[in-house]
């Protein structure tokens, strides 16, 4: 027997062809393809006006060959497409894959139809308008952001200092905001570039933990080695990098946390984690994922302890992210961040901008 879905009619204010463009401007929302979108202006073309009134059928029967001719599209592009809306949950298909496809109107109105139903499409108006709507204002906030990074680099630049441009550049190589559609990528660079701002604009402050080779540790009384630490913090000699107790726990992944939250514990400071938590934490957690002894001490003597257990927390975090900062590998990872940054310097300034911007925008998992 056919299935005459009939709808409740659009909303009083809005015509067919104002929901269409509605659809068009909710496409990415929707998770339509462009070819979608082509389809269902045809199929709203294939109706009239008084078939979106309430309690009408609003349905089409024109076969895959004809709408394939008609939109210069392959038979099979057209059937992938009806399968996309009908996942998409915007049309009904009444008739069969191999059945003929058929519907009668009379007096201007449908009786019965087995074709293409639109009744889902039409039902679900309001909530494509709110997607529009939601679009549209995405599209104003970026045209703002894009013009905000363009004025940080512009911010960047004007401190005249090497190693902060070499952090911008590592946010967004090609300093072209109009190269990114996503939204969500739109205010990451942002949110970065402002990190590289305040980084290397702000003087150090109260509470904030200063990664250089500062820790609190046993005297040395073995002349080489006294030698060789002087040497070597002499070719790290950089700009410490400030973060809080609050951010290093924000970027931490959670297996991560358990370190810091074993060493916050053992020294009695709970979680106000301080910097000789989070490099003892990172040194066993080196050795857990496979990092030997002889590279974790290269590391610091390279970078220093602080800066070296930051490269090992934002390589780990960064292993368990899904976007186009994911590494496979955090033990690699950490090793060609640390030569990075050994190499040309500002490389964690970036990344750890970039980190803390994705972490403060999602649920840690």
């Amino acid at each position: 027997m056919t299935q005459h879905l009939t709808h409740a009619g659009l909303p009083a204010d809005l015509t067919r062809w104002q929901l269409l463009r509605l659809v068009e401007t909710a496409r990415r929302p929707l998770g339509l393809s462009k070819g979608a979108v082509s389809y269902l202006r045809h199929a709203i073309g294939l109706t009239t006006d008084g078939d979106f009134a309430k309690g009408r059928i609003c349905a089409f029967w024109a076969s895959v060959t004809e709408i394939s001719a008609s939109l210069s599209m392959e038979r099979r592009q057209i059937t992938r497409i009806e399968a996309e809306l009908i996942e998409r949950g915007l049309i009904h298909k009444s008739s069969t894959n191999r059945s003929r496809r058929s519907g009668h109107r009379l007096h201007g109105v449908i009786r019965h139809e087995f074709g293409i139903n639109l009744a889902p499409l039409i039902e679900r108006a309001q909530e494509i308008q709110a997607l529009a709507q939601r679009a549209m204002q995405e599209q104003i906030e970026a045209k703002a952001l894009r013009k905000q990074i363009n004025k940080l680099f512009e911010r960047i630049r004007g401190l005249g200092r090497d190693e902060a441009e070499l952090a911008a550049d590592a946010v967004l190589p090609n300093h072209r905001p109009s190269t990114i559609q996503s939204f969500q990528r739109l205010k990451q660079v942002a949110a970065a570039l402002e990190a590289v701002l305040a980084d290397f604009s702000a003087d150090a402050g109260g509470g904030e933990m200063s990664h250089q080779c500062d820790i609190s540790t046993l005297p040395n009384t073995n002349p080489d080695q006294i030698d060789k630490t002087c040497r070597a913090e002499n070719r790290a000699a950089r700009r410490p990098i400030r973060t809080t107790p609050a951010q290093v726990w924000l970027l931490a992944s959670e297996r991560f946390r358990e370190y810091l939250a074993f060493y916050a514990a053992g020294l009695g400071s709970g979680r106000a984690l301080n910097e000789r938590c989070l490099v003892m934490a990172a040194r066993d957690f080196a050795m857990n994922i496979g990092i030997s002894a002889r590279e974790w001490g290269r590391s610091c003597e390279a970078l220093g302890e602080g800066r070296t257990a930051l490269c090992l927390l934002i390589a780990d975090r960064n292993a368990g992210r899904g976007d186009g900062f994911r590494v496979r590998d955090a033990a690699a990872a950490f090793v060609g961040m640390v030569r990075k940054e050994a190499r040309q310097g500002a490389v964690v300034d970036a990344l750890l901008g970039e980190l803390t911007a994705f972490s403060r925008g999602c649920v840690h998992v």
